[in-house]
């Protein structure tokens, strides 16, 4: 498997701000480490999934 891309910290701080939105609290480091190794491995699956489907064509 391919190592995830870095991304800027807008794209992280986003995805935290709405969790910390939906749920009315902030996120401990410890959540927000996941939640960012989460947020690269999806966007991982989601580019790989893209490059098999122009392959495909």
């Amino acid at each position: 498997m391919r190592q995830p891309f870095e991304y800027e910290s807008p794209f992280y701080q986003e995805v935290i701000t709405y969790l910390e939105t939906k749920w009315q609290r902030k996120l401990t480091d410890h959540e927000k480490n996941v939640l960012i190794e989460g947020y690269r491995f999806g966007r991982l699956t989601e580019m790989e999934n893209e490059l098999k489907i122009l392959e495909a064509r």
